[in-house]
C-alpha cells in the first residue's frame, strides 16, 4: 500500500511540475479587458460590464468581440511555442443544430483577427468604446448589420487588423443525455510559433500599453442564401471576466463553478495550456500532496 502512495504522490508531482511550466494570461490581468461591439442594435453601447460576450449575425444586428491581454510578462522562451485564445461556453443551449448542418454547410465556427498594438487606441478600455460614437481601431461602422464590422463598404479588411483563421466547432465535445455543449467548456483555437499573434505580442511588448487585441465574430453570415434557420440570429455566448459564477448545467463538470473555486480560468484567456483543468485533475493533485507530506 505504501507503494501505491508514493507512486500517486509521485504522479502528482510530476503533473506539478509539468503545470509549473504552463501559464495563462486572461482578461482578469492587469491591462486585460472584454466587451462585445453591436453594431445597429445597441451602437452607442459596448457591453464592457455584462455577464455575456457574443456574436450574432441577423437583419438587425452584427456584433463581435474585442479581447485585450496584457503581455508584458510573457518571455522569448513563451513566445517559441504555440499559443492558445481560449473563450469558455457560457450557456447549456449550444447543441449540434446550432453549429452543424449536414445538409449543406458543414460547421460553423469563429474568425480570429489580431490588431496592430502600434495603432492609436490599440489600449482601448472597454467603458469607453462604443460601435458609433467612439469605435475602437479594427472596428468599422457603416449602420448596415449585414457586412461584418471588421470590413469597410468595400469588403476590405480594416486597416490594423490581421486575419488569424477559423476554427470550427466540434460535436465531438457534445455532453448530456441531450447533447450540447458543457458550460465552462472550452472553445480552442491554436496558432503554432511564428503566426502573426505571436508577431503582434512581439510588438505590444515594445509599446508602452504593452497589450495586444483579439478580435472574434461568428463565422456565418446572414444573407447566405439557405443559411440554416437554426443559426439566424443565435447568440453565441461566451463567459467573460465578470461571469464569477458559471450557470448550471448537471453534465459538466465546472457547473456553477466560482472564481473562490476555480480563480479565473473561464475568463478568456491567452494559454499554452492543453486543456482546462477538471475537478478530478484538482483532486489529484491535493490528494498526491497530502500523501507526499505524510510520506515525509
Amino acid at each position: 500500500m505504501k507503494r501505491v502512495f508514493v507512486l500517486m504522490g509521485l504522479v502528482s508531482a510530476a503533473i506539478l511540475v509539468t503545470d509549473a511550466q504552463a501559464w495563462r494570461i486572461t482578461t482578469n490581468n492587469p491591462g486585460g479587458a472584454d466587451c462585445e461591439l453591436r453594431e445597429i442594435a445597441d451602437p452607442t453601447g459596448n457591453r464592457g460590464a455584462s455577464t455575456e460576450i457574443a456574436s450574432r449575425v441577423a437583419s438587425n444586428r452584427n456584433s463581435l468581440i474585442y479581447l485585450k491581454f496584457g503581455v508584458a510578462n510573457l518571455s522569448t522562451a513563451d513566445l517559441m511555442g504555440d499559443i492558445t485564445v481560449r473563450t469558455t461556453y457560457r450557456n447549456n443551449n449550444l447543441v449540434e443544430s446550432r453549429f452543424y448542418d449536414p445538409v449543406r454547410y458543414g460547421y460553423t465556427g469563429w474568425d480570429y483577427y489580431v490588431l496592430d498594438p502600434t495603432v492609436d487606441g490599440a489600449d482601448w478600455g472597454e467603458l469607453d468604446i462604443n460601435p458609433s460614437l467612439n469605435p475602437p481601431p479594427g472596428y468599422y461602422y457603416d449602420g448596415d448589420a449585414g457586412t461584418k464590422a471588421v470590413y469597410d463598404e468595400f469588403g476590405d479588411l480594416n486597416s490594423g487588423l490581421t486575419y488569424l483563421g477559423r476554427q470550427l466547432y466540434d460535436s465531438a465535445d457534445l455532453v448530456g443525455t441531450t447533447p450540447h455543449l458543457p458550460v465552462g467548456g472550452a472553445f480552442d483555437f491554436t496558432l503554432s510559433a511564428g503566426s502573426a499573434l505571436h508577431a503582434a505580442i512581439a510588438a505590444a511588448q515594445a509599446t508602452d500599453h504593452q497589450t495586444v487585441t483579439i478580435v472574434m465574430t461568428i463565422a456565418h453570415d446572414y444573407w447566405w442564401e439557405g443559411i440554416p434557420s437554426n443559426w439566424v440570429n443565435f447568440n453565441y455566448l461566451f463567459n467573460p471576466k465578470e461571469m464569477t459564477t458559471l450557470n448550471k448545467d448537471p453534465d459538466s463538470p465546472w457547473s456553477e463553478g466560482t472564481i473562490a473555486q476555480w480563480g479565473d480560468i473561464f475568463a478568456p484567456q491567452l494559454t499554452n495550456e492543453a486543456h482546462v483543468p477538471e475537478p478530478a485533475t484538482m483532486v489529484l493533485l491535493g490528494l498526491g500532496g497530502l500523501l507526499l507530506r505524510r510520506k515525509r
